[in-house]
């Protein structure tokens, strides 16, 4: 641990080019929007239907949180298996430009279809928004740009474009990768710890740990093809954020109210990291020799959040869901030794292929239909004919978007700008 903590965060001289496309990542980068658009339509409000909640139990499995986290982390995997030279000016640039193409069209977009379904959202949001300004907080001198109304998922955009630029000083300087996390982690506990620090920077700092986690796998991890215990890392991945443990442990420890200052992304929920990372070394077949080691750090927090859960009460139907928790994490312990290879994820790559765009178009889409009074409402079967309408307009939208007109505007794109970065892009 000391000697990789020790190692400057670099792409690997041994491998100046980028890897080919893998279909189990991008199916697991599908898996993570399904979930997040599940989080949507099951939550317990009348989002999609005016006149009809879902159950409660359907948010026992509300991982919508956790798979936003693991997209930061996959964002900074693929940085790491795609840049793979050094920092020269032809190369940032191309690497800009890559990163622009990949955004913009499908966010600009995203925004204009919520002005579209929602003229009566403020301009100065869409703005904003198109310029990936938005935030929950605000900026230094309390200065402020609220996340566009009615697509709240767009907020991890702005998060995005703030790695993306502030990764080009990680490729330049080659850091230390224990000094750049101990920093990270300090910047990302600073709101929380210090009176007046700002809140966006703690923001910022907190998700940035799971994006360098990616990074740091992508260019530290060499590929040694031993696939790992991904069923058992996904089963946590669905039920650890639930069960919030350190959230439960951390209050206990710090005086009253110190939280309450904390970020939206605050370091006592940093037991998910482990979980995404292990996930991330299990299907891309690297690390082989953390595999074991951190599975058993998952399985057994994940245990004591499960008895934790038990001792202090569940507020889910009288302890139910605790115990379904419990279930799984007894079924994670008995495939702790199963490595099977990630063959199922492959399959729904297609998915993952469009998994931007329907992360950034399925809410606006949810809300218009909750409006639609020619879709029958109020019951079960009227809520289960508003889900199939909601994902079928919302797959065809991202089809749209990333496999037709993403690739037409990178073509036309990457025509005009060719010149400028010398074929670096």
């Amino acid at each position: 641990m000391i000697s990789w903590l020790s190692q400057r965060l670099a792409p690997p001289v041994s491998s100046p080019v980028g890897e080919p496309r893998d279909l189990p990542l991008e199916g697991l980068r599908g898996l993570c929007a399904v979930l997040v658009m599940y989080a949507h339509i099951f939550a317990p409000a009348h989002w999609l239907d005016l006149d009809y909640a879902p159950s409660r139990r359907f948010w026992w499995f509300n991982s919508g949180s956790v798979a936003v986290l693991f997209f930061f982390v996959l964002s900074g995997y693929v940085i790491g298996v795609t840049v793979r030279t050094p920092a020269t000016s032809g190369f940032v640039k191309g690497y800009l430009m890559r990163r622009l193409v990949r955004l913009v069209p499908i966010n600009t977009v995203a925004v204009l279809l919520v002005w579209f379904l929602f003229p009566a959202i403020k301009g100065r949001s869409i703005w904003g928004s198109l310029c990936f300004l938005q935030n929950a907080r605000p900026y230094f001198g309390g200065w402020s740009m609220p996340i566009i109304g009615n697509n709240y998922n767009l907020w991890s955009l702005n998060y995005e474009m703030v790695y993306y630029l502030a990764f080009l000083a990680i490729w330049r300087s080659a850091p230390r990768t224990g000094i750049l996390w101990a920093g990270t982690l300090v910047v990302g506990a600073a709101a929380t710890c210090v009176d007046g620090f700002p809140a966006i920077l703690s923001d910022y700092g907190c998700g940035a740990l799971f994006w360098i986690a990616g990074l740091s796998v992508a260019w530290l991890t060499p590929r040694d093809r031993a696939t790992g215990n991904w069923p058992s890392a996904l089963l946590l991945l669905l039920i650890i954020w639930p069960l919030d443990l350190l959230n439960k442990l951390v209050p206990a420890v710090l005086p009253a109210g110190m939280l309450a200052r904390g970020p939206a992304s605050p370091v006592n929920r940093l037991d998910i990291l482990p979980v995404c990372v292990w996930l991330l070394l299990a299907v891309t077949g690297r690390g082989r020799r953390w595999h074991r080691p951190l599975a058993l750090v998952c399985l057994g927090w994940a245990s004591l959040a499960v008895l934790g859960s038990a001792m202090t009460g569940d507020y889910f139907n009288g302890g139910l869901a605790t115990l379904i928790y419990a279930a799984l994490v007894v079924v994670a312990w008995s495939l702790v030794n199963w490595a099977p290879t990630p063959t199922l994820l492959a399959k729904i790559a297609p998915l993952g292929l469009i998994s931007f765009g329907l992360y950034a178009v399925s809410l606006p889409i949810e809300f218009s239909l909750s409006h639609q009074s020619i879709l029958p409402s109020g019951t079960a079967g009227s809520f289960a004919v508003r889900v199939v309408v909601l994902v079928a307009l919302s797959v065809g939208a991202a089809w749209i978007l990333e496999r037709k007109l993403q690739p037409a505007l990178r073509r036309i794109f990457i025509r005009k700008s060719a010149r400028l970065t010398g074929g670096a892009l």
